[in-house]
């Protein structure tokens, strides 16, 4: 509302300022009358009310700046926040389906080998003789 008034008597001195102009231009004498008493402008604020504005428009701007800066932060820490979350959840899902893989190729090998038919024993007393046919006959009883 303040910028509207100023906006108004800056148009009006403006006009003033014109009129003044078109009137030394013209070649008729034109009488000097004093201008009427409600056309003066006094003069608009102080000048350190102007400073005082400045300077509260200088603290306003910084903290819009302070609060954009905030809200860009926060707003690159939720996206990298998120990236991090879907390469996460994508490296578990790799790491699961290479864990998947793994436990059925150990499956499948165990499915299709079996150590007892592919290694048999060969029991020791196999090798042996009878013991009827034995030399040491003297080691066994009556």
């Amino acid at each position: 509302m303040a910028l509207r008034v100023a906006g108004v008597f800056a148009l009006f001195a403006f006009a003033q300022g014109i009129q003044q102009v078109a009137k030394s231009n013209s070649t008729e004498a034109a009488p000097t009358d004093p201008p009427p008493a409600g056309a003066q402008i006094a003069p608009f604020g102080k000048e350190d009310t102007a400073r005082e504005l400045q300077q509260h428009a200088a603290r306003t701007q910084d903290t819009l700046v302070d609060a954009v800066e905030n809200a860009e932060v926060a707003e690159i820490k939720r996206a990298v926040f998120r990236a991090l979350t879907r390469l996460r959840a994508a490296e578990i899902k790799e790491f699961d389906t290479i864990a998947r893989l793994e436990t059925q190729a150990i499956d499948e090998y165990n499915d299709n080998h079996h150590y007892r038919a592919e290694n048999p024993l060969d029991y020791i007393h196999s090798g042996e003789q009878a013991v009827s046919t034995d030399k040491y006959t003297s080691f066994h009883g009556p």
